[in-house]
């Protein structure tokens, strides 16, 4: 399986000293730590030594960081420059939820109608959500 990764970059000047940082970042490790949408600045930051109670870093975290060189899943949330996290994340939520319907569906049905008939597989994964929301 290919990891999730996407390499973030920024440069900027402060006080005539050029700064150029960046960093790959394994996104599935983002998402194991927590699904809020982790703090790009802090680990750009780490990478180039900015101490981020400084006034170097508040001027860092005023420019935007850009995002390119996508794996994975996320090659479809990487676009001119911006990531959408927040899709990236609601994407493989989806992808686990159905998943986990297959498996279930695989004990009861024929897996040629749960993926011809895509009715059938929404009202599952329904069901299946339906049914994590109760626990």
């Amino acid at each position: 399986m290919t990891n999730n990764t996407l390499r973030a970059h920024l440069a900027f000047s402060f006080k005539g000293e050029d700064y150029a940082l960046e960093t790959t970042v394994d996104l599935d490790h983002c998402l194991a730590q927590s699904s809020e949408v982790p703090s790009f600045h802090h680990l750009l930051a780490r990478v180039g030594n900015i101490d981020t109670y400084s006034y170097l870093f508040e001027v860092f975290e005023s420019y935007d960081i850009e995002f390119d060189q996508p794996s994975g899943l996320a090659v479809a949330y990487c676009t001119e420059g911006a990531f959408d996290w927040y899709g990236f994340v609601q994407h493989l939520r989806n992808q686990g939820d159905l998943e986990a319907v297959r498996v279930l569906a695989a004990q009861t049905l024929d897996m040629h109608e749960f993926d011809a008939r895509p009715e059938l597989r929404a009202a599952l994964l329904a069901a299946y959500r339906a049914g994590k929301k109760t626990e």
